[in-house]
């Protein structure tokens, strides 16, 4: 899936304090930054980045290009865009707004396809119609690649505290492919039942859920030393 990266890589980097099991981690002491980055890699998989890979080479037929191996081709390369834009501004703008932003423009993007989607074949011309998707798909993956792709795996080690830091990076991580799975074994249902425009709707209003829960949950980490942070969390 999309998105998977290794927070547990720095678990052993800085601070101070031996790790400590996992009746401890999820103690009121340490559990909120746990499950905060858990949580924020089951906002990354239900924000719809594996359906946009799935329907890129459908969105691309749509708008005039046939070839499966040009709409790959355009993901790689918008993916890898987003991803090294993401690296110059990231200690600028900082890790939390620039995942805020990122869940904002997906969510917009999604929208925008979604609504496209509703109005039902016939209501717009066809170049309009293949043009919104593949504006909204490109735009989607350029803002995923900005935030909500590399971030999470950034702040999970930061947010916690070095004595649960492994634990989070493993349950961030169990929570990345439970969630990845279960997306998979869902999505094709979903879309049977209430069509693409419809799980694009439901995407849409994960990415802006997912706005609201990062500025209430998730810290700043921008700048702080591996000690400044160990006392923040």
């Amino acid at each position: 899936g999309e998105g998977a990266r290794a927070p547990a890589a720095t678990a052993d980097s800085g601070g101070s304090g031996a790790a400590v099991g996992w009746a401890a981690a999820l103690s009121s002491r340490y559990r909120g930054p746990l499950l905060a980055g858990a949580a924020l890699f089951l906002l990354q998989q239900f924000s719809g980045v594996n359906a946009i890979v799935y329907f890129s080479s459908d969105v691309f037929r749509s708008a005039g290009v046939p070839s499966e191996a040009a709409a790959s081709a355009a993901v790689g390369l918008f993916n890898v865009l987003g991803t090294l834009a993401a690296m110059t501004v990231i200690e600028r703008l900082g890790r939390r707004t620039l995942l805020m932003g990122s869940f904002a423009g997906m969510g917009a993007a999604m929208a925008l396809m979604a609504a496209t989607m509703a109005a039902g074949p016939g209501a717009l011309p066809a170049a309009v119609s293949g043009g919104v998707a593949l504006f909204g798909t490109l735009a989607y993956i350029v803002a995923f690649a900005l935030g909500a792709g590399p971030v999470p795996a950034l702040l999970v080690p930061e947010m916690n505290p070095e004595a649960v830091r492994s634990k989070a990076g493993s349950a961030a991580m169990l929570s990345h492919w439970v969630f990845n799975f279960t997306l998979g074994q869902c999505f094709l249902p979903a879309v049977a039942a209430v069509g693409v425009s419809g799980v694009y709707a439901f995407f849409a209003t994960v990415c802006a859920l997912s706005v609201a829960f990062v500025a209430r949950f998730v810290p700043e980490t921008t700048g702080m030393s591996l000690d400044e942070l160990e006392s923040a969390v």
